[in-house]
């Protein structure tokens, strides 16, 4: 049994870097394999590798594509095909006469695994019919809400489908619900009735940045639905917890920290203001207000040590016996399920609650299992369970937050040596109060060292004082705001007034902490990518040395031949350290950035940086940069650009300007606009100190901890003419010769050159520009025998609108490739197909962001390599996948 768990967690894990789910032939091998290994006695326990591989490959196919095995007109399903090419009829003939054929010999239950396949395989034809149809058209669709809704968050909600056309939609998956300008604020449990169009989800690919669809994947999430219409109410009736919602919302309005208290009630982040995010995060007690696995296990310990003090006292426990320490961590369990409800039974909550169920009844069962054994028995049941689970990260924190709580609970219960009965009382409570102390503190220090790995490949960065901050944090948050509030929402269906004073003293408690402790957040530090790889390898040589130390005294093994392995691990990174370098030397790089409907570029040359607009802001709260770009620049480790480029003023340009000026240092900063980049500028930084001066005293000092960073960069005005040089290129400035009236013409283009190999970037030139760098080149190819506009790769003009890229400016450039640096599906249909034609017919290869992601051009030796996103740099099946 035990290999068994090992191999199935193994194929779980293998399945973050499938390139795609298993196709029909794949689907028939896995069940053909499982036959035969059942049918061989000494082997049968590796049945367990192809049952998990088909598995989860049905588990994802249903949970995202959706559907129902009854025939109906229209399904729900995922208009993104992960699975292989569509399967012809015969092809399903033949799967079928052949499965029937192989199988004959085996069990029942064989035969029903092959129909269900056959089932799914007919299912997936009717996918390929209607889900082109679904994303084309207006849909009528029925959905239940799940999310919590207040004044922030109405135009942006999560939903289940409950049918689509008026057609019934089975084991459909959730779908995330937009509405431009809501008319009425729906709320939880509420049926509504919209008309909205579909698409298939498309989040944004970029490295080290959030990824989005990921996320999305492991949260069952199939759809983006755009609401165009609300036609009527089905169900007014709203859950139990949205009304819970509704009253600690209106108890807590008046309270600074609303936002924190509501999310640690109900897992509801959508109150905490930026600054709030920032702060929380910088600290590194971000996992205390996102309830998983920490919050169960602190909240079971903190319940069961009431709970046993309690019955102590009021049941007579000689007479309990056993049944005693069983019923405690039964309420202790109902308490955590309560907690559960009232947080959304998020996945990272039933995650948490899964593992903890399943360890309280092997511990109160007293079976004879090891530690070991049973995190990984609680972590294979979570994936039998949900599959999906492993996409998230959450997942990893919460496991391995349960488990060093486990460990912990397991070493109280073992048996310990004790003098209590030859000390007086008061000694003996002072022991017991110092052995608990000393319990908890090793606790915190051990959570805080093994989730550290975690956070690092997660997150990239760390805060230099988590631990002592943590020390504080955690026994604050466990054992006083949280029960707090928790006894606050008891009490306020109750005693009202009770309810609002606990509120009121949880409040106290976070406003005084987050104060006092801000200070704290310059320790916050983002470590570039080689850094990362340095820390974990000095963990794991750590954890090797002290394993082969281990070693060393049970077995007879040489001092030489123990140091043998770490030697190897430090020489095979110094060597890949040198590689690194010498690789950044010998090349320079080309990236584009998928930043849906909007242009950001970085250029990079001999350890000096580029960066070319921005991508756009939305508004005015957050930068699509500040989760794409700057993560990033960060991992690699860049924190100043030598040239700052915006090529105009427009938003899908120059919106995440900010970001990038805030976070970076700045040596030169050009701009199409110089004067309406400096203007607009200038204007935000006095509404800021204007919306500073006009606060109260405590929010002043949060405010002025906010803006502290704010820095002010002065752009110059790119003409044409200016040449730059940056590490072994030269960048050259084509237009504008002047600034006008469109916004547009204004854009600021720049060529840029190894001597042998060109990038030409153009903001957003129309046709007129086009032809004036033509008339200009041709000038210059008269006087002076050089040709300006000729480039390898070209940056599309517009993103592709027609508007531009006019055929004399096409045949001009002459360019190996062409980049469309478009949103998916935006609502201008950029690329229009006109233009994209146009460069195919010239033979010019051509790339857009919206389905490749993330693009970079690595030259070297006068040679261009090309690698996406999607399809090199992270092709893994949540990735690839073909976007209608």
């Amino acid at each position: 049994m035990r290999i068994t768990i090992w191999l199935s967690i193994a194929v779980f894990v293998t399945t973050l870097y499938w390139p795609q789910l298993v196709n029909y032939s794949g689907i028939f091998s896995c069940a053909l394999c499982i036959f035969v290994f059942l049918c061989w006695p000494k082997w049968r326990y590796l049945a367990i590798l192809p049952f998990t591989v088909l598995y989860f490959s049905l588990f994802s196919y249903v949970s995202l594509f959706g559907g129902s095995f009854e025939s109906i007109n229209y399904k729900p399903l995922l208009a993104n095909d992960l699975l292989a090419t569509p399967l012809l009829a015969k092809d399903l003939a033949h799967l079928q006469s052949t499965s029937r054929t192989s199988l004959s010999n085996s069990e029942p239950g064989n035969h029903q695994l092959v129909n269900n396949i056959s089932n799914i395989i007919k299912h997936k034809q009717q996918v390929s019919r209607t889900s082109s149809t679904l994303s084309k058209q207006d849909n009528t669709i029925i959905v239940r809400v799940k999310s919590l809704i207040n004044t922030k968050n109405t135009g942006y909600f999560i939903a289940s489908i409950i049918s689509i056309n008026e057609q019934r939609c089975d084991f459909c998956p959730l779908v995330e619900m937009r509405w431009y300008k809501p008319s009425l604020q729906v709320q939880a449990g509420q049926v509504h009735q919209f008309k909205v169009r579909l698409k298939a989800l498309q989040g944004k690919a970029n490295p080290h940045g959030f990824d989005r669809q990921k996320w999305r994947y492991s949260q069952h999430i199939g759809y983006i639905a755009n609401i165009k219409q609300h036609m009527q109410v089905i169900d007014k009736r709203i859950s139990i917890r949205a009304s819970l919602y509704q009253k600690v919302m209106q108890a807590t309005n008046e309270l600074p920290q609303q936002g924190s208290l509501l999310a640690l009630i109900f897992a509801d982040k959508s109150l905490l203001n930026e600054h709030e995010k920032s702060l929380i995060k910088q600290l590194g007690i971000a996992h205390l207000f996102a309830i998983s696995g920490l919050h169960i296990g602190l909240l079971f310990i903190f319940s069961t040590v009431i709970l046993n003090a309690v019955f102590k006292q009021l049941l007579p426990v000689r007479y309990l016996g056993w049944f005693c320490w069983r019923l405690v961590n039964t309420v202790g369990l109902l308490v955590c399920l309560s907690y559960g409800y009232i947080s959304g039974f998020s996945l990272p909550t039933e995650r948490a609650l899964l593992m903890l169920l399943i360890s309280v009844l092997v511990l109160s069962s007293k079976l004879k299992i090891s530690l070991l054994d049973l995190l990984l028995l609680c972590l294979w049941i979570i994936l039998l369970l949900d599959p999906l689970s492993i996409l998230s990260s959450s997942l990893w924190l919460s496991f391995m937050a349960m488990s060093t709580i486990l460990a912990f609970i397991w070493l109280l219960q073992r048996p310990q040596e004790t003098t209590e009965q030859k000390n007086s009382w008061y000694k003996v409570k002072l022991q017991r109060l110092f052995i608990t102390i000393k319990g908890l503190l090793l606790l915190q220090l051990v959570l805080t060292l093994f989730m550290l790995p975690i956070q690092l490949i997660n997150f990239s960065a760390i805060s230099l004082y988590a631990l002592p901050i943590n020390l504080i944090a955690i026994p604050l948050f466990s054992w006083f705001i949280i029960p707090l509030t928790l006894l606050g929402v008891m009490f306020l269906l109750l005693i009202e007034p009770v309810g609002v004073a606990l509120f009121s003293i949880s409040d106290q408690f976070l406003s005084h902490f987050l104060d006092y402790f801000s200070i704290l957040s310059a320790g916050y530090v983002t470590l570039s990518q080689l850094h990362i790889v340095l820390i974990l390898t000095f963990i794991l040589f750590s954890s090797l040395f002290l394993l082969l130390n281990l070693i060393y005294r049970f077995f007879n093994i040489t001092k030489t031949k123990m140091w043998l392995l770490p030697s190897i691990l430090l020489v095979f990174v110094g060597i890949r350290v040198v590689e690194q370098r010498w690789q950044n030397e010998q090349q320079w790089q080309l990236e584009v950035f998928d930043v849906g409907q909007g242009l950001a570029i970085l250029i990079y040359s001999n350890g000096q940086t580029l960066l070319y607009d921005t991508g756009p802001s939305y508004g005015g709260s957050y930068a699509v940069a500040e989760s794409t770009v700057l993560p990033y620049l960060q991992a690699r480790g860049i924190t100043q650009l030598d040239y700052f480029f915006i090529s105009h003023s427009d938003n899908d340009h120059a919106g995440g300007r900010a970001v990038i000026q805030d976070n970076l240092d700045i040596k030169k900063a050009y701009a199409g606009e110089a004067d309406l980049m400096n203007q607009n500028q200038n204007q935000t930084q006095t509404q800021t100190q204007t919306q500073t001066h006009s606060h109260s005293h405590q929010t002043n000092n949060r405010l002025s901890k906010k803006h502290k960073n704010k820095r002010h960069t002065q752009y110059q005005q790119c003409f044409s003419g200016q040449v730059h040089q940056l590490g072994k290129l030269t960048l050259t400035t084509l237009s504008p010769s002047s600034v006008g009236n469109n916004n547009n013409n204004n854009s600021c283009v720049l060529q840029v050159s190894d001597g042998v190999n060109r990038v030409l970037l153009t903001g957003d030139i129309s046709k007129a520009v086009e032809q004036k760098l033509i008339v200009d080149n041709r000038q210059s190819i008269a006087e002076k025998n050089v040709n300006n506009l000729h480039a390898d790769i070209l940056i599309a003009p517009h993103h592709g609108s027609n508007t531009s890229s006019s055929l004399a400016f096409i045949k001009q450039v002459n360019p190996q490739w062409v980049v469309f640096s478009a949103g998916y599906k935006n609502r201008w249909r950029f690329p229009v197909e006109q233009v994209v034609q146009r460069y195919q017919q010239l033979g010019i290869k051509h790339l857009t962001t919206a389905n490749t992601g993330f693009i970079r051009f690595n030259v070297q030796n006068h040679h261009i390599e090309v690698k996406t996103y999607r399809e090199d740099l992270a092709a893994y099946w949540y990735h690839r996948h073909l976007a209608l």
